[in-house]
């Protein structure tokens, strides 16, 4: 790169330093978020405006005097450019009078200087509200057209509608801007509430996957800890739950592995998520780990949405999830009643002792409430009865006939019959 390219990137670089720490100022001090070449327009118009009405008098002999009610006249966007806020009320005669003495004065044909009165009122309509700045707006108007009764301006019901229009500009600027910033707020705040979801979403997935394959690892080693325990060993029995166990393991890493790929895009293709025809599978393994679980179900869960059936089996994974780590003696059974209109999911087991309780805080039950809300259905959980009880219905008209009585599979001693839909230990 040459030293001329070097020096014009440099100078790049801090003209984009500087507009952008203005611009920091500018918001601080509740202007609208114009792009920067905006204001250096408004600045460079202004600027060329008062030296050409100087120049204009440069034959007469009044140019020192010329000259120094310009400068008078650009103190204001000097400030301005600097963000350092004035007011309006400030502003308007400070930059103004200068020129209207200038005009009145060091009279001259066609004089420029009276450009930056446009300059000024559209830069007021632009950042002023819209009642401080119509108020600055008639008041450079009305001197402007009293300067025109005295003689002193040529013309000056031409230059009121002009600087009526750079008004109607600037305030026009000001309206479209606002209207930018706060669809790009909505636009960052709607991004930021998307992120959060998902975020939510995966943690709820990745938890609900550990804290399934967790429990019904340690169900398989404690059932390998208590073989290995026995005086009559039985080292096959042992083994084959390790197994389990290992195979859990892994298969609990290839799912958190697969969630979390699906952050970067790097996942694969993506594996079928798991309906409530999968319920029953889900059962089983925890019944093969050694849980005492029933599962009954009426309907017809193929019919369900899938949105809705991804939701109600995530919530009886981790509500046996929590029956594995809190109660893993307990006896459990799973109803669900479901089919396309309807869907009601309950989960019941038996508390060592009435005064025994299920969990009572934690990820679990709040992510399965979480759950239970997106799809805008009813949840509850606690004891009932002797036992812990969590039950869902969906939609959430359906809450209050989801409250069944106390299934006779929980009852000492009964024993049910196999039935279609029915899976039995």
């Amino acid at each position: 790169m040459s030293r001329g390219c070097a020096r014009t990137y440099a100078g790049v670089v801090s003209l984009s330093s500087l507009t952008s720490k203005l611009s920091a100022r500018w918001a601080r001090h509740g202007y609208p978020q114009f792009v920067w070449w905006i204001p250096l327009v408004m600045y460079g118009s202004t600027a060329i405006a008062l030296v050409i009405g100087v120049a204009q008098r440069s034959g007469s002999g009044d140019v020192a005097a010329a000259a120094g009610l310009a400068l008078i006249s650009s103190i204001p966007w000097v400030f301005d450019a600097l963000a350092i806020r004035l007011r309006w009320w400030l502003t308007a005669p400070l930059a103004a009078v200068p020129t209207l003495v200038l005009m009145a004065q060091y009279p001259v044909g066609y004089d420029f200087a009276i450009f930056s009165l446009v300059m000024l009122v559209g830069h007021l309509g632009a950042l002023e509200k819209f009642v401080e700045s119509l108020v600055a707006t008639a008041l450079v108007c009305a001197a402007v057209g009293f300067l025109g009764v005295t003689g002193d301006v040529e013309a000056s019901a031409f230059w009121i509608a002009g600087i009526v229009v750079g008004w109607d500009i600037g305030f026009i600027m000001q309206y479209q801007q606002r209207r930018l910033d706060a669809q790009e707020s909505m636009a960052v705040a709607a991004q930021a509430a998307a992120v959060l979801e998902e975020r939510q979403r995966i943690a709820r997935e990745v938890h609900d996957v550990i804290a399934h394959s967790l429990s019904v690892t340690l169900l398989h080693l404690t059932a390998a800890r208590r073989s290995l325990e026995d005086e009559d060993v039985d080292v096959a029995e042992a083994a084959e739950a390790l197994l389990d166990a290992e195979r859990l393991g892994r298969q609990a890493m290839a799912e958190i592995r697969h969630t979390v790929g699906l952050l970067g895009q790097g996942g694969g293709a993506p594996r079928p998520a798991p309906d409530l025809l999968d319920v029953t599978a889900l059962v089983e393994e925890f019944r093969g780990a050694g849980l005492d679980v029933v599962l009954e179900i009426s309907g017809s869960p193929e019919d369900v949405p899938a949105q809705t059936a991804l939701g109600l089996y995530r919530i009886a994974q981790e509500s046996l999830a929590n029956i594995a780590k809190h109660q893993p003696a307990s006896r459990a059974v799973v109803v669900l009643e479901a089919d396309a209109s309807r869907q009601a999911l309950q989960i019941w087991n038996t508390l060592p002792s009435p005064a025994a309780q299920g969990p009572r805080d934690g990820a679990g039950l709040t992510g399965m409430q979480q759950r239970a809300a997106l799809l805008d259905g009813h949840f509850a959980a606690g004891p009932r009865d002797g036992v812990w009880v969590v039950e869902v219905a969906v939609p959430a008209r359906a809450a209050e006939t989801c409250r069944l009585g106390l299934p006779k599979i929980l009852r000492p001693g009964f024993r049910a019959a196999p039935s279609p839909g029915t899976v039995t230990p």
